[in-house]
């Protein structure tokens, strides 16, 4: 299985926000030869779940085109070129909900589409949750409100399908985990 080579590669789109590449790949075992259509993304994400010392959760509700309608998701970005993962974190929460936090914890990264997209969002955790007095500071084009859930509740929600954010789905629980409220069976899940 793990006898691929890459015989040749070729942009077929390339774009700042999206590029589409085709590559040419062969099984070294058998020779099979085939096309693989890749989705590239010239940016990483980052999402956050902020979690208030009250247990309640910051989402942002705002509309996505692709899915044609209004959903729920968490304060996220595209990190910059050349930018510290964990600071576009924290930028992005600012950003999105007019907030800062005074604690903050790596929980993790993963790849939404590995079969055909090349971009992973990384994810944190923040807690000691203030506002900021200059409040949110939105993109040009961004429209989002935020909404204050109990953290329990999300998860619930989570757990009950309602989402459909895939960072909010990991995000949050991975989040559990880390702040006890699902706990592990000596250390296995």
């Amino acid at each position: 299985m793990d006898k691929w080579k890459v015989l040749s590669s070729k942009m077929l789109f390339d774009h700042p926000f999206i590029r589409l590449r085709v590559d040419r790949i062969r099984r070294e075992d058998t020779g099979e030869e085939m096309d693989y259509y890749v989705l590239v993304s010239p940016v990483e994400t980052v999402a956050t779940v902020a979690v208030t010392d009250d247990g309640m959760a910051l989402l942002t509700r705002q509309y996505r085109h692709p899915l044609g309608k209004v959903i729920y998701d968490l304060p996220a970005g595209r990190i910059e070129p050349g930018e510290d993962p964990a600071l576009a974190a924290k930028r992005e929460l600012a950003e999105e909900t007019g907030c800062r936090a005074s604690r903050w914890e790596k929980l993790g990264y993963y790849m939404p589409y590995p079969g055909g997209l090349l971009s992973g969002t990384h994810l944190y955790l923040a807690r000691d949750i203030e506002e900021n007095p200059l409040g949110q500071h939105l993109d040009p084009h961004e429209y989002l409100e935020v909404i204050r859930r109990p953290f329990q509740d999300v998860l619930r929600g989570v757990l009950d399908g309602e989402y459909v954010d895939g960072a909010l789905k990991m995000g949050v629980l991975l989040a559990a985990f880390r702040l006890g409220v699902v706990k592990t069976d000596e250390g296995k899940v």
